[in-house]
């Protein structure tokens, strides 16, 4: 991943995966040793999770540009506070993978953009290429 921009093999995935496809593992699992696929896998999973769990809880949401992130690149937090759990969830997530969210959930991107109080600072999707 060079300047926040994954491997050509993981937008393709990634890609794919936001369209709608399906990859069984049983039926796929060429693909699944791939680690550039596991990676497409895991963040089109951990996204999904992130837009869900603001859809659920936007009303205990806080959101911060980090300085200085924890997680390298990852300059975004997003805190969901659960309270009928007493519980909270925190969402690292960089600008390309804002701007990923905010491309597949603009409702939810709004919200993110009341919550920080400025405009999302996307970072440009790398468009498709033909092989």
């Amino acid at each position: 991943m060079i300047d926040g921009t994954p491997h050509p093999t993981t937008l393709r995935v990634l890609r794919a995966l936001r369209a709608g496809a399906r990859l069984s593992r049983n039926r796929h699992f060429v693909l699944y040793e791939d680690p550039h696929t596991r990676r497409a896998i895991a963040l089109h999973r951990y996204l999904r999770s992130v837009v869900k769990d603001v859809e659920a809880h936007g009303d205990g949401l806080v959101v911060e540009r980090l300085e200085r992130p924890a997680v390298p690149g990852r300059r975004f937090a997003l805190q969901i506070r659960f309270p009928r759990l007493h519980g909270r969830r925190v969402a690292y997530l960089s600008a390309f993978e804002l701007s990923l969210l905010a491309e597949d959930a603009p409702h939810v991107a709004q919200v993110l953009e009341a919550c920080l109080g400025e405009p999302l600072p996307l970072a440009p999707l790398p468009r498709p290429t033909d092989d």
